[in-house]
């Protein structure tokens, strides 16, 4: 009879997991981008530019559901850039990558 009830627990704490799992994956874009948009904010303070002021735009606008994708270009611009920091690079490559997947 425990094993039984244990077993029902198990299999109903596995489907609450996967819906859980299933909402990240379907939110996962704008989660992202929205971290990202402030990390984004955080360096504009610190050092603006204007590769960083156009990756805003397009992260903002992304999660205002004005383009349909997010502005991986505009990142990688940004990440080129020789103005941009070592550390907002790193926040943006790890980002792009986890998007990609």
């Amino acid at each position: 009879m425990e094993l039984c009830c244990l077993g029902l627990l198990g299999v109903l704490y596995y489907f609450y997991q996967r819906s859980n799992i299933l909402k990240y994956s379907e939110q996962k874009g704008p989660f992202i981008c929205g971290a990202l948009l402030q990390a984004c904010l955080i360096e504009r303070d610190l050092s603006p530019s204007p590769e960083l002021d156009a990756a805003i735009e397009g992260l903002d606008d992304y999660l205002h559901n004005k383009s349909p994708k997010p502005p991986m270009g505009l990142l990688r611009i940004l990440t080129n850039s020789p103005k941009c920091p070592e550390d907002l690079k790193n926040i943006i490559d790890e980002s792009i990558t986890e998007l990609e997947s």
